[in-house]
């Protein structure tokens, strides 16, 4: 695949992105700047930090709003993987889907260049005019 193909790619995933957020489904981020980065990319919707606070009150909530599926975001270092990892876990066993597959795509069409969502927004800006120059 040619550098490109791997920006539409990755672009398709924000789209992707947005449409599931546009239907209520929860965001899991890490932090401010994550949720931020998003919100540069047009994506808007309900987005749950995760750092600092215990992943089963978390899935308290979810479950006590009845929120059957959760997109995870956590970053791409040890910490992030640290975290999906662990929230996987927890929320399988309160019945809440975690789509993995976003985060997973995002680093994969990202080459794995990309370390944190916090960066998505000023990647994805960088690429697009690096591809226009070509």
């Amino acid at each position: 695949m040619k550098r490109k193909e791997y920006l539409e790619k990755l672009i398709e995933i924000i789209e992707e992105l947005k449409e599931e957020s546009k239907k209520g489904t929860p965001l899991l981020v890490e932090g401010k700047n994550d949720i931020l980065s998003l919100k540069n990319l047009g994506i808007d919707g309900y987005f749950i930090k995760v750092s600092n606070i215990p992943f089963f009150e978390i899935a308290d909530e979810l479950v006590k709003h009845n929120i059957k599926e959760v997109i995870l975001l956590t970053d791409f270092d040890r910490a992030g993987r640290d975290y999906a990892k662990e929230i996987i876990k927890e929320f399988q066993i309160r019945g809440i889907k975690v789509n993995n597959e976003i985060r997973k795509n995002i680093l994969r069409y990202s080459h794995g260049d990309l370390k944190d969502i916090e960066g998505l927004h000023s990647y994805l800006k960088n690429k697009v005019i690096m591809v226009d120059r070509e």
